[in-house]
């Protein structure tokens, strides 16, 4: 309860959030530590959660960054934490990882028919 009232409560200053994130990254509670550095808008913060969630090929935590600021996480980011998630034994991770590097098909125009089976039919 205590957290959740520092991190809503309106008069908690930028300094104050970055301090607690700082504390609960310590204990390596990252996800909560993030909550904190969003709130404070705190940049080294937020890029100490990059690393680590760079190093330990953390998905979570690098969807969660992405979603704060679409900039922050890059597809070369993703491929490299998809290698470590390998690394570490984590194939859940790799493969949420790996999700985010992979080609979006092309989505199909309702009504056209892909070109070899035009030709199919014509012959």
């Amino acid at each position: 309860i205590k957290r959740r009232d520092l991190l809503h409560h309106p008069k908690s200053s930028p300094q104050t959030l970055a301090a607690a994130g700082n504390v609960y990254l310590q204990q390596e509670s990252y996800s909560t530590a993030l909550d904190f550095y969003e709130k404070a808008r705190d940049e080294e913060g937020i890029r100490k959660i990059k690393q680590v969630a760079m190093q330990n090929g953390d998905s979570f935590l690098l969807a969660r960054l992405e979603r704060y600021d679409a900039k922050l996480v890059t597809q070369a980011d993703w491929e490299k934490a998809a290698a470590a998630a390998e690394k570490r034994g984590s194939p859940s991770m790799a493969a949420c990882a790996r999700k985010k590097i992979a080609p979006v098909p092309e989505a199909a125009v309702p009504g056209e028919t892909p070109i070899e089976e035009a030709a199919a039919k014509d012959t």
